[in-house]
């Protein structure tokens, strides 16, 4: 059977996102991953430009779309199946999983991004945070990537 390389055909990836400015001009979405280190929440905000521009929380006020329900493992491993979960956001903060070694995932589609904000970062609290951009808008080789922190 054959198969074809996901990145760059279909995602992106940044391994240690927690806290990094990342572009969503290459991709219709990305899904963020958490791997919680007891009780787990995000923190989002988007910004105009990769450095400088103007930066605002990510809430419904501020035009942007936030996620109605994530996806909760009680594995880290793989062991366990998925669960899905309403959201509950204060503000711009997203609650996750509240134990050691669950896995949460929720995903923003850049139709939830209000006018010219291109950039989003995403903190994590007590969590490690994974980020792939997916849905790719063009396909590249994986040495063609544009940079998704430029």
């Amino acid at each position: 059977m054959a198969g074809m390389e996901g990145l760059g055909r279909v995602f992106n990836v940044i391994t240690n996102g927690s806290g990094v400015n990342f572009s969503m001009k290459q991709a219709s979405a990305v899904s963020v991953v958490c791997q919680a280190s007891g009780a787990s929440s995000v923190a989002i905000t988007a910004s105009t430009a990769y450095s400088g521009g103007t930066t605002d929380n990510f809430t419904t006020a501020n035009g942007f779309g936030q996620a109605p329900h994530w996806y909760q493992s009680t594995s880290d491993t793989g062991t366990a199946g998925w669960t899905k979960v309403a959201s509950v956001w204060t503000t711009n903060s997203l609650a996750l999983a509240g134990t050691t070694g669950y896995t949460s995932v929720f995903t923003i589609f850049c139709s939830q991004l209000a006018d010219t904000f291109d950039y989003l970062n995403v903190t994590g609290t007590n969590c490690g945070v994974i980020l792939l951009l997916h849905d790719l808008t063009v396909q590249r080789t994986p040495a063609n990537l544009s940079l998704l922190g430029a």
